[in-house]
């Protein structure tokens, strides 16, 4: 086994439910040397995904909510747990549009350790419950 941190695997419906709006989904998300593209001449690999118009990530799915690359998605989105992000607190108390909007709602907030809302985890799970 590598030394890869664990896989975090909350329960996005529930999230959802409890008013995480996609948070994740919209985290710059900076790839690892061996997930770049290889380089093409004198262009260097990007090293993040790219988002979309209203700063979504490409390969979430609005329809269903959930990621349409989930088998392969990105090591950092792999180890990501939101229920340790100070930042989904914020979320699920006063909402956020973009992730600008969501760094000036946090700047004067303060939610101590012990009132933190957690979104529940996926204990038996399978990586069916996204998408490819």
């Amino acid at each position: 086994m590598d030394n890869c941190k664990k896989t975090y695997l909350v329960n996005c419906d529930e999230g959802q439910r409890m008013g995480c709006a996609t948070f994740c989904c919209r985290k710059l998300v900076r790839l690892q040397p061996d997930e770049m593209e290889p380089a093409n001449g004198n262009i260097t690999p990007k090293g993040f995904v790219d988002k979309d118009s209203e700063g979504y990530c490409i390969y979430f799915d609005r329809n269903n909510g959930r990621c349409t690359s989930w088998k392969k998605r990105p090591k950092v989105c792999r180890e990501y747990d939101c229920n340790s992000d100070f930042l989904l607190q914020v979320v699920l108390r006063k909402g956020f549009k973009n992730i600008a909007d969501l760094a000036k709602k946090a700047a004067n907030t303060h939610i101590p350790k012990e009132n933190h809302i957690k979104i529940p985890v996926i204990h038996n799970h399978s990586e069916n419950n996204n998408t490819d």
